[in-house]
């Protein structure tokens, strides 16, 4: 077997699928007890959360159980900074609500790609929550010397590269492109993009290093295994890989007990109920 036949079975095999079978051997060779992960989508758009929901139970692992949650307002697809800021408060709203409901899960994803909010999000929850950049770009690391992201919408460029600089990656960073359709477009019509993307991606290779590249964003969610025999480096999408981390998070850290007194109190207004109660708890 050829070191590309390896690769390309490799990813044909769904990330849940390769982390329940670590994990049954880690176990002793026990079945895995199921899962149920939250997937929280920042932007407001139920088509969005479709896609996410199906990739997600396409990818995950036999017994998981995915539960999506819409953010609650807020703009229906992010592409600006100050949509990004909108978007944030949204998910730290839907996340109280869900929490306020009585709900158990294993782990959360924060399902946008360049979405913020996840220290907010961890601050609240008992469980671990990833999100789909930097479950991606952690995985991308493990690939190669350089990956390459590509999105839709040219707005989301700037906005990528400075996030993944933050995380202090730039030298490892080798572009940031992306198709001229928005993800609203994509997600309407995947097939107008998979040629696009195809395309883009190889020149990431071709002319930017790329020893991998990821394919960010909920619209884009299952495309990578279309794409597979046009491009010539490992293909990540963002939602099976934050799929991958959620469920390893789930199966192997620890939970240490959040002290209930742990944030101080503060007084709110506007809010939601469920989200004024986080911030200044009912005695």
């Amino acid at each position: 077997m050829t070191p590309h036949t390896s690769r390309r079975l490799l990813m044909g095999i769904g990330s849940g699928a390769l982390l329940a079978g670590l994990a049954t051997r880690s176990a002793g060779a026990q079945t895995p007890a199921p899962l149920r992960i939250l997937l929280l989508n920042p932007n407001s758009s139920p088509d969005f959360t479709k896609i996410i929901a199906a990739e997600a139970r396409r990818v995950g692992s036999p017994g998981t159980e995915f539960v999506e949650v819409t953010a609650p307002f807020g703009p229906r697809y992010i592409g600006t900074r100050a949509t990004i800021a909108i978007a944030g408060h949204a998910a730290v709203d839907g996340l109280a609500q869900t929490l306020a409901s009585g709900q158990q899960f294993d782990a959360a994803i924060l399902a946008g790609f360049g979405a913020q909010g996840v220290p907010a999000l961890q601050e609240m929850a008992p469980f671990p929550v990833v999100d789909m950049l930097t479950a991606s770009v952690g995985a991308a690391l493990l690939l190669g010397r350089k990956f390459s992201a590509l999105t839709g919408g040219a707005r989301w460029v700037p906005m990528l590269e400075e996030q993944i600089e933050a995380f202090g990656l730039g030298s490892r960073l080798a572009s940031v492109r992306s198709i001229p359709l928005t993800g609203a477009e994509i997600a309407k019509d995947q097939d107008k993009a998979l040629g696009l993307l195809a395309e883009l991606a190889e020149t990431c290779v071709r002319e930017d290093g790329a020893d991998c590249v990821i394919l960010g964003g909920a619209a884009v969610a299952g495309l990578h295994r279309r794409m597979a025999d046009r491009v010539s480096v490992p293909l990540l999408d963002s939602v099976a890989t934050s799929v991958a981390m959620a469920e390893l998070l789930a199966r192997v850290a620890t939970r240490p007990p959040k002290a209930k007194d742990a944030l101080p109190a503060v007084e709110s207004v506007g809010l939601s109920e469920p989200l004024a109660n986080v911030l200044k708890p009912t005695p």
